[in-house]
């Protein structure tokens, strides 16, 4: 995915544009959009993948009258048929998206969708839901739902941190992807820091849990039926063992149980979020994660020590199908969220800025993590 696609403002109009570059200004229709954000919010494919003959094509048309673009993956009569006598804009087209979601190990992917205004009777097409793309404005102008379009690469805007797992479909559990074959099944082992004295009692460890309960009634006031983790439910999951046998996972647990365990400090980065796992009955995927993450330094020391628990469990004759390094990184879940209404983007905003990066366990603090449950 290779064409960068920016977001265009339009005060004059309460209107923002998804496209590849500038608007075009001239003397039949001077621009009024400005560029939004310096980084790309999406990639997608400039040119159809010769392996795919399923990708949509996301097209540009613009209305004089309205003044007004629109980046959509309708065709021009179907646009028109609602008004506003729509010209397509060949030079601002918007690349190919895929139709579904897919498991990529080298791309984190993330919806586009589209979003209506009763009110503007305008649309706007972006990464976002229709709660995060009423927090641009200020305003209830557009519904909170919207409809997802297709699938591009996530961007690298401030307001861009939703994007599938790396393990999506988490069809054989917690970070495992593939369904389990019979007779096998999954595991993990877990850092429960908030049910443990050692580690809730630290200085970090208090730290910690305080701050998850201010990002967590963050996340509440957004709306007020979400269950954010905290106190004794908070937890760092170390190791998911997928679709194992009886035999080996009582295998790893006797290595796990036999290892001397070494202590682990850590730091958190910042909150994003995850899209873990499509419904059951198929359809859009609204399963989101929120989670902060553990800083590079920390992810690093992490996958070094998993690493070397992984190396055990294989000398001991036990092989371990998904290492934890093809997994989602080492994080703490804050909450879940239905991801078509639940501003997700502006949530992880105001919970980055209270909680910034590096302050979860407190100035120049860490937490110890000391041993997992299983």
């Amino acid at each position: 995915m290779d064409l960068a696609l920016y977001l265009y403002h339009s005060p004059l109009h309460a209107d923002f544009a998804l496209l590849p570059s500038p608007p075009p200004s001239n003397s039949t229709h001077p621009s009024s959009y400005s560029l939004h954000y310096q980084e790309p919010v999406a990639y997608t494919y400039s040119a159809p993948p010769s392996d795919r003959d399923d990708i949509i094509p996301l097209n540009a048309f613009w209305s004089e009258s309205r003044d007004d673009y629109q980046t959509t993956t309708r065709d021009l009569d179907s646009l028109n048929s609602h008004g506003g006598n729509y010209v397509a804009v060949p030079e601002l087209f918007g690349g190919y998206l895929l139709p579904s979601p897919e498991t990529n190990h080298d791309v984190r992917l993330a919806p586009i969708s589209l979003t209506y205004s009763d009110s503007l009777s305008s649309s706007i097409t972006a990464p976002w839901t229709g709660s995060d793309v009423n927090s641009l404005f200020g305003d209830d102008l557009f519904r909170a739902d919207s409809s997802t379009l297709g699938w591009a690469k996530m961007g690298d805007c401030p307001r861009c941190n939703v994007a599938l797992s790396e393990t999506f479909p988490s069809a054989g559990g917690a970070d495992c992807p593939e369904v389990c074959a019979d007779g096998t099944s999954s595991a993990n082992a877990i850092y429960h820091v908030g049910k443990s004295d050692e580690m809730s009692g630290s200085e970090g460890g208090q730290n910690f849990l305080a701050s998850m309960k201010v990002a967590g009634d963050v996340i509440k006031s957004f709306d007020s039926s979400v269950d954010p983790e905290s106190g004794g439910s908070v937890h760092v999951s170390f190791e998911y063992l997928c679709c194992q046998s009886a035999s080996e996972l009582a295998g790893m647990r006797s290595v796990l149980a036999g290892l001397e365990w070494e202590p682990q400090e850590i730091s958190f980065d910042r909150v994003e979020t995850r899209i873990d796992n499509p419904p059951e009955d198929g359809g859009v995927p609204t399963h989101y994660s929120i989670c902060v993450f553990l800083d590079e330094e920390s992810q690093r020391a992490m996958l070094e020590w998993v690493g070397a628990v992984e190396d055990s469990m294989r000398s001991a004759g036990y092989p371990v199908n998904v290492p934890r390094s093809s997994q989602e990184p080492f994080h703490s879940t804050l909450a879940v969220v239905d991801g078509g209404t639940f501003p997700a983007e502006e949530a992880m905003a105001r919970v980055n800025e209270l909680v910034p990066p590096g302050s979860w366990t407190g100035e120049g603090v860490k937490l110890t993590l000391t041993k997992p449950d299983w």
